[in-house]
Order: C-alpha cells, then sequence, then structure tokens
C-alpha cells in the first residue's frame, strides 16, 4: 500500500514543498512547489507562511497521508551537551537539569527535544533543540488554520543531515554541505551519514538585496532582479556590484571558517569537499569564489536522481532550492536515519496515528482471525492424513524387526510402534553387549585375537587340507575340533601352536580314523598378561 508524504520547508523568501509517494521501500519524487511569501512586509514570518499556505491549499488539491515540517533555523536554539554516560534512560534523567544552567528561561517556557550525535563507553554527545512554548503554539495555530496536522515538525538546520538518504552524496569521507538562503545560511559538517557539526548562521541574501538596492537607489524587487540576473561574485573585480557582493560574502566566508576551525582544533580531520545549494547559491560565481577562499573542491548539490525523481517538465531549475524540502521529506520516510528531533511531543503530540492505528487493529484483528481459522482447518486436515500414515508406518516397521530378530510371543506382542521397535532393538544391542563383555572378562585375550593368532600359524590350504568343525572358547581353555589327512598334519598344527606367545599346554586328543582323514581335538591354555613359558614347558604349581 502506497503512501503519500508532504515535505514542508517554511523558508524566510518561500516554503517549498517536495510530494514523495512511498511504496515497499521504494519513494517517488511526484511532485514540487516553490511558493514565494506574501505579506512578508507588515506580517510576521509566521503569519506570512500561514497566509501563504492557506491561498496555496485553496488554489491546489494535494492527496496526501501526513505531512512534515521543518521551521527556520532561526527559530530554534542549538546546543551539544557532553554527559559523562551514555544510557538513554540515564540522559532523560539528567538532561532537563544540564539545561537548566545553560539556558537563559525558565524551563516551564521551552519545548526541547534531543538525539545522541555521539556515544562512547562513559560518554555521550547530545544535540539539544529548543525554543519558546508560546512561538510553538503561534506556528501550530497557523498550520490547523490550513487543516495541517504535520507528524513531525523538525528544524531545517537539522534535515540537512537526511540528505544521504537520497544516494547522491558520499558514503565516506567528510563533507560540508552549506545551504545559503534569504535571511541565513545552514552549515552541516558530515562524515558519511554522521553529523560532526551543525550551525545556522545569521546571514543570507537578503543583506546582498539591501546593499543593492541603496546602491541602485531602486525597489528591493528591482534589486532582487539585478542580484540574481546581472551580479557576478567575482574576486579583485572593478565592477562596484561585484565589490558589494564579495563584501557581503566575506562576512559568511569568515563564520563558516571559524567554524571549520573549531573542528579541527579539536584534533578533527579536515573536511574534502562541499556542497552548495539554498537559494541565494544561484548568484553567479558562488561555486568558484568559495573554492577560492575555502582552498577546497566546491560544487552544487544535486539531489535529483533519476532513480527516483518523476517531477514534470514544468519543474527544471529547481536544484538549488529542493534539497531543504527532500531533506525535511525524508525525515517522514527514515526518521531514525538522521537527527530525529521532533518538537510534537507531550501535550502536542501528534494523535492521529493513534486514531489511525486503531482503525488498522480492527482490521488487522479481523485479518488475523480469518487466518488463524484456515489455519486451524489446515492442522484438523494435515493432522489427520498425517496420523494415517503414521499408522502405516508403525506397522510395517513393527513387521520389520519381528521378522529380522528372534523374539519371543510376549516380546512381539509389545512392538506397535517405531518407538517400541527401537526400544526392543536397543535391548537385544545391549544384551548381547553384555555377553560379549562377559565373555572377554573371562578370558586372558578376546576371542578375536585367539582366531588371530591361530591363522597366523596353521599352513594354508594348499600345504594342508585342515578343516575345523568348531572353535569353543571357554575361560582361558580353547577346544578346536578338526580334520587333517595324516597323523602328520596334526603333529605339524600342535607344533605349530606349541611355538605362538601366549598359548600352552597345547595336546591333542580323541585321534579317530576316518574317510579321507583323521578327525581329533585341540586343546591349548591361555597364558595371562606377562607370563611366558618355552615351548613344552609345564604350568608351574
Amino acid at each position: 500500500m502506497s503512501q503519500r508524504i508532504l515535505g514542508i520547508d517554511v523558508g524566510s523568501y518561500s516554503i517549498k514543498i517536495a510530494q514523495i509517494e512511498r511504496s515497499f521501500g521504494e519513494f517517488k519524487l511526484i511532485d514540487f512547489f516553490e511558493l514565494p511569501l506574501v505579506g512578508e512586509t507588515v506580517l510576521t514570518d509566521i503569519q506570512s507562511a500561514a497566509a501563504t499556505l492557506h491561498q496555496f491549499f485553496l488554489d491546489h488539491t494535494l492527496s496526501f497521508d501526513y505531512s512534515v515540517i521543518a521551521i527556520p533555523g532561526t527559530h530554534v536554539s542549538l546546543r551539544i551537551i557532553t554527559l559523562p554516560f551514555s544510557n538513554i534512560r540515564k540522559i532523560d534523567q539528567a538532561l532537563e537539569f544540564e539545561l537548566e544552567s545553560l539556558i537563559p528561561f525558565d524551563l516551564e517556557e521551552i519545548l526541547y527535544d534531543y538525539c545522541v550525535i555521539s556515544k562512547g563507553d562513559n560518554e555521550s554527545k547530545v544535540l539539544v533543540a529548543y525554543q519558546k512554548e508560546d512561538d510553538f503554539k503561534k506556528i501550530l495555530s497557523g498550520l490547523h488554520l490550513n487543516e495541517l496536522d504535520p507528524r513531525y515538525i523538525g528544524v531545517d538546520t537539522l534535515d540537512l543531515a537526511y540528505l544521504p538518504n537520497l544516494g547522491v552524496l558520499p558514503p565516506e569521507g567528510r563533507y560540508a554541505i552549506i545551504d545559503i538562503g534569504h535571511t541565513k545560511t545552514n552549515l552541516m559538517v558530515l562524515e558519511g551519514s554522521q553529523t560532526k557539526l551543525t550551525r545556522c548562521l545569521a546571514w543570507g541574501g537578503k543583506k546582498i538585496t539591501q546593499r543593492i538596492e541603496r546602491y541602485k537607489e531602486c525597489s528591493f524587487e528591482e534589486a532582487e532582479k539585478i542580484k540574481h540576473e546581472h551580479a557576478v561574485l567575482k574576486e579583485f573585480s572593478q565592477e562596484p556590484i561585484s565589490q558589494l557582493l564579495e563584501e557581503e560574502f566575506h562576512q559568511l566566508l569568515l563564520e563558516i571558517k571559524q567554524s571549520l576551525f573549531s573542528l579541527t582544533e579539536k584534533g578533527e580531520p579536515s573536511i574534502q569537499a562541499v556542497y552548495l545549494c539554498g537559494g541565494s547559491s544561484k548568484i553567479s560565481g558562488v561555486d568558484s569564489f568559495f573554492s577560492s577562499q575555502l582552498k577546497i573542491n566546491v560544487s552544487f548539490l544535486e539531489v535529483l536522481n533519476e532513480q527516483y525523481n518523476s517531477l514534470p517538465e514544468s519543474n527544471e531549475g529547481i536544484e538549488r532550492v529542493i534539497p531543504s524540502a527532500l531533506g525535511i521529506a525524508m525525515q517522514g520516510i527514515y526518521p531514525a536515519k538522521g537527527l530525529n528531533i521532533n518538537f510534537r511531543r507531550g501535550d502536542y503530540a501528534y494523535t492521529k496515528h493513534l486514531i489511525e492505528l486503531g482503525g488498522s487493529l480492527k482490521k488487522m484483528g479481523a485479518m488475523a482471525a480469518a487466518l488463524v481459522l484456515v489455519a486451524l482447518t489446515y492442522f484438523i486436515i494435515s493432522f489427520s492424513v498425517l496420523s494415517s500414515q503414521v499408522s502405516k508406518f508403525n506397522r510395517h516397521i513393527s513387521s520389520q524387526v519381528a521378522g529380522s530378530v528372534q523374539l519371543t510371543n510376549a516380546e512381539k506382542e509389545k512392538i506397535n510402534t517405531a518407538d517400541s521397535a527401537i526400544k526392543t532393538l536397543n535391548s537385544k544391542i545391549n544384551s548381547i553387549q553384555n555377553r560379549l563383555g562377559l565373555l572377554q572378562e573371562d578370558t586372558v585375550m578376546s576371542p578375536l585375537e585367539v582366531l588371530k593368532k591361530v591363522s597366523e600359524v596353521v599352513p594354508s590350504r594348499s600345504e594342508l587340507a585342515l578343516n575345523v568343525d568348531s572353535i569353543s572358547i571357554n575361560e582361558n581353555r580353547v577346544q578346536i575340533q578338526a580334520q587333517a589327512p595324516t597323523y602328520e598334519d596334526i603333529f605339524k598344527i600342535r607344533s605349530k601352536l606349541e611355538a605362538v606367545q601366549g598359548f600352552k599346554n597345547v595336546e591333542d586328543s580323541d585321534r579317530k580314523q576316518r574317510q579321507g582323514g583323521y578327525a581329533f581335538n585341540l586343546g591349548f591354555d591361555l597364558v595371562e598378561e606377562g607370563e611366558k613359558l618355552t615351548k613344552n614347558e609345564p604350568e608351574k604349581k
């Protein structure tokens, strides 16, 4: 099921709206709007933004599931606090006390939220954003007048941290994003997707417009046109407008250099690249000027990737102003993959999703009940089929065991399942092993060792036609019943056995002539381990 999300960037010159469609782990940028603020000279910025949005929604019918809004960084204060622990519960408990000593307001007057930007074994760095509660109420009231109930209300300075999720920035290395706006400039230093520095600098392109307005003695609108269509930012230029631009941008670069120097002063590595965006980055020559001043590669941030960009052709030329709105929309899609600051908490928490969740839970409950019913039916059918197969298998196993092992009638009656058949076989195996064990305990050497020694000394069939009828090993005595062609053969066998180490008292008896030879008994004792006897030496008593 697809969802449509509005990412709304409330700027000081215009409002940018990015419409994203998300479905099955993918998202598409389907529309974008830039709305110049109305009545900004007579209204407050909050009132002007509310009026602009009101007019927009009167003129456009947008279908969306929820919205995400970022307010300007000039309305919010940011602080990084270092705490001597990394447990989230401890951070929650200690943060309020830390803020009391750091901010010039009563905690009851402000709203704040935080996120952990780095964490070690015994230390964590926490980024805190706070603003006056009265200001937030005015913002929320203006949004409600336009029937907007945003799920997230964050800060545009911090939402730049969501841009790496678009896959258009380096996955490794340290770089800076500089969003040059109308009344402010947002600076963020990232290493891959990890935030290292964030600043909202009180400098924007409006200062240049005002300088041109005074120099040319023209209207503000005419000065804006000159700035974007004719002005060129160039070092050591003799053109008055260029000199004016250079003076103003030097002020911005001074603040940027000081911010970057604060990182290197702490032993942090230097940045490797700078990406520019924002409405005031449209001024001609900005990228070359920044590259020359910062001694680093500078390029414009290109976020309109073909993989997710489905914008119509009418939206061409928006590359410089769309990044902030896209970053805000990304917070709505991947809130945990960035600096998740959301002022909609506590008394101002977003509740619509709870109502939606209730309806979804009802639907899920009905679906779950249907699934349980299907699963139960399947189980009953499967159980019946499997029970029949198991019974058939047990009968087959029982018959196989009963036919292959000598069993009494009582034992056969007990075999009615595979388990009982296995138990009967194990019982028979244990019985045989016990008998073998007793036999081995009663003899000096094992029957296999005796047979091996006998076979090693008896001549082969080609030399002597010996037929063995039986061999019995009882305690330490071996008896062999055999047939040999002649008396000489009997003596030859006896002499061979007398020479075997471990055999003693070798003797033959009961010699009887039969057709084709003589039957005889041959017996000998087994010697205890370590006992040595010479040939024909009698046992000492």
